[in-house]
């Protein structure tokens, strides 16, 4: 038997410091062991056996949702430190709170984990905001939602969380090997929210609004028919941007996107409600969804019988 005396100046199992003739009928030992034994029991008792962990799922993860239905991923793009994972905070915060989606229920999410912390990580107090960390450069992280709709159709949801910095080298190269995350974003998203940091266009002017555009050109390039809104962030400071600056900047987006649409939002209140904050911040959803659903898109229908039990595991699949 392999194992470990708890009498320090016995030598055992070689031979028992008591005089034991068999070193495992010593109490010293017996004691030692015993509470070995818990701790292995106790160790093999703490380890999951679910298919998830409740982070965020990494691209070679997605299957673990993917295989019961083609999941809606939502590329979240722009710059470094423009809000787009402090945005994923508050979306989700204000959800916790109660806030609600216009055409979709919230019923489960496979991320809880790193949703949760992102909510721990979103301090907002009066005019100041302690921001969730920015994410690496080398990581995509994807959030799921899993929503339904009036007629109980399920569809689950992805919000991209990757790095700005990826995303300022692929608008001045796509081919570039630094903007490979980048590039998966853009090949496999089923709409885009591209974010516009309006401290940035205070503090950098015309230079932020090129690199505004220089992105903007390069999500157009083979759009297709998928959806982008412009999300102006930070927009309790918009009219500090100058005028000519944002009229230009707005003229051109116009000119780049079909069907052109912006949303302002914020993590300051102003008001109780305010709505860039406790409006717009859902909103930016509820109008992204509403461009990407369509009639006769398959979802999943949720089966009365087993209310209760866990919705992931009773669905059935229709056209």
């Amino acid at each position: 038997m392999v194992g470990k005396c708890s009498n320090l100046e016995c030598a055992a199992p070689i031979n028992c410091h008591e005089g034991n003739d068999k070193h495992t009928e010593c109490e010293f030992w017996i004691n030692s062991n015993a509470d070995q034994a818990k701790i292995k029991t106790l160790k093999k008792g703490n380890k999951s056996e679910l298919p998830w962990t409740g982070e965020a799922l990494s691209i070679e993860e997605l299957g673990k949702v993917t295989y019961r239905n083609s999941p809606i991923i939502i590329g979240v793009v722009g710059k470094a430190d423009a809000g787009k994972t402090t945005f994923l905070a508050m979306l989700y915060t204000l959800l916790l709170r109660g806030g609600k989606l216009k055409d979709f229920d919230f019923c489960g999410t496979k991320t809880i984990k790193a949703w949760d912390d992102l909510y721990h990580k979103l301090k907002v107090q009066k005019e100041s905001v302690a921001f969730p960390e920015p994410t690496p450069a080398q990581y995509i992280r994807l959030l799921h939602l899993a929503l339904r709709n009036n007629y109980k159709g399920l569809k689950d949801v992805f919000l991209s969380d990757a790095s700005g910095e990826v995303f300022s080298i692929w608008s001045q190269n796509r081919g570039d090997e630094n903007a490979e995350n980048a590039r998966w974003i853009y090949s496999n998203s089923s709409a885009f929210i591209l974010f516009i940091d309006c401290e940035d266009l205070i503090k950098r002017k015309n230079l932020a609004k090129t690199e505004i555009i220089d992105l903007a050109q390069m999500l157009k390039h083979d759009l297709k028919d998928k959806p982008v809104i412009a999300v102006w962030s930070k927009s309790d400071k918009k009219q500090e941007v100058h005028i000519q600056i944002r009229q230009k900047l707005q003229e051109e987006l116009t000119e780049i996107f079909d069907d052109y649409v912006e949303v302002d939002i914020s993590n300051f209140s102003a008001d109780d409600p305010d709505i860039l904050v406790h409006t717009n911040n859902i909103k930016v959803i509820d109008i992204i969804l509403s461009k990407v659903f369509s009639v006769n898109r398959s979802v999943i229908v949720l089966e009365n019988k087993n209310t209760g039990k866990d919705i992931f595991l009773n669905y059935k699949s229709i056209k």
